[in-house]
Order: structure tokens, then C-alpha cells, then sequence
């Protein structure tokens, strides 16, 4: 709600913080939502996803980061999620709600072989862009959290309290990545 808030101009942080300053009561877990309010988050189910992520103890990503194609400069790609690694590798993550595929306003009108097929498009582009990893999610895989924490770790997404220096990231049997 905060993002979608934020997003429309509905309220600031400032006006959150003074309502809280009036209050009465304990305002931590406000403060921690607004903390990590976003108003780039473009719908509930990307909040949603990033609140998964960042309770499961990863990297808080930066949100629609964009990049152009190497080979069509006018071709632009904005990422839902993006984590930029200590040891120069590119992670992104894309949130993909089921419209994407059969909603007529969202696939121009488009079959599902046309759609797959510029989005793999769109993804050999952004490997040409120094993306390293490409991951995609959906409402279903976040609320269960179980597979999207699995890609996240396939895909070795920093944790939030990692020191690179002193610690690494490790498998689910333990086992150093």
C-alpha cells in the first residue's frame, strides 16, 4: 500500500512520519514499511515479491533499472528487480503476472508464440547488455516463497548482512558457491 500510495501522490513519506511523531503507539513495523516504500514498484504483485525478498534476508534490489540493446541503440528494457554483485556479474529479477501472455491489452493483440518469442528477444539483449543472470517469478512462486528463495540462491543474490570479505554464500547442503 505504501509504494501504491506513494506512486499515486496520495501521501509522503514526511506526512507518514508526521502521523506516527502524533501517535500514541508503537510505530516500528510503519517505520520498516516505510523504510522500504518504493513508489518505482509498478503494481501490488512486484511489492509484494520485494517484501518476500527482502524478509527472506536478501539484498534489497534497486527497482526499473533500464538498459539499451547493444545492437539497436533506440531499443530500451526497463528490469522489474536488479542486483549489481560485488564481483561484477548483473542479476535480474522479472516479476511476470499471467496477463503478460493472454491479456489482449498487454500483448498487442499478440498469440502466446509471439509474446515467448520477444521475450526471448528481450532477454538476449540484456545479456548483451552484461546482464549474468535473468530470473522470473510470479505471484504463485513468491506467496509459496519456497521457489523463488531457490532461484534467488541459484542465482547467488547476495544476502542482505553478507560481508563478501569474510563470508560466502553457500548451497543448501553448505557447500561454498
Amino acid at each position: 500500500m505504501f509504494d501504491s500510495a506513494m506512486r499515486n501522490h496520495l501521501v509522503t513519506a514526511q506526512e507518514v512520519l508526521d502521523i506516527c511523531d502524533g501517535m500514541r503507539t508503537d510505530c516500528g513495523s510503519i517505520m520498516r514499511l516505510l523504510h522500504y516504500a518504493n513508489p518505482l514498484s509498478e503494481n501490488g504483485g512486484e511489492s509484494f515479491c520485494r517484501a518476500v525478498i527482502i524478509e527472506e534476508g536478501f539484498a534489497t534490489p534497486q527497482l526499473q533499472h533500464v538498459f539499451t540493446d547493444t545492437d539497436s541503440s533506440w531499443m530500451k528494457y526497463r528490469v522489474d528487480f536488479i542486483w549489481h554483485t560485488e564481483d561484477g556479474r548483473i542479476i535480474v529479477l522479472e516479476y511476470d503476472g499471467a496477463a503478460k501472455y493472454n491479456d489482449p491489452t498487454m500483448t498487442n493483440g499478440n498469440n502466446v508464440h509471439t509474446v515467448v518469442r520477444a521475450e526471448r528477444d528481450r532477454e538476449d539483449a540484456l545479456r548483451r547488455a552484461g546482464v549474468t543472470a535473468i530470473i522470473r517469478t510470479n505471484y504463485q512462486e513468491a506467496a509459496q516463497r519456497a521457489p523463488l528463495i531457490r532461484k534467488l540462491i541459484d542465482a547467488r543474490v547476495p544476502m542482505a548482512g553478507m560481508n563478501a570479505r569474510y563470508e560466502h554464500a553457500t548451497d543448501v547442503t553448505g557447500r561454498e558457491l
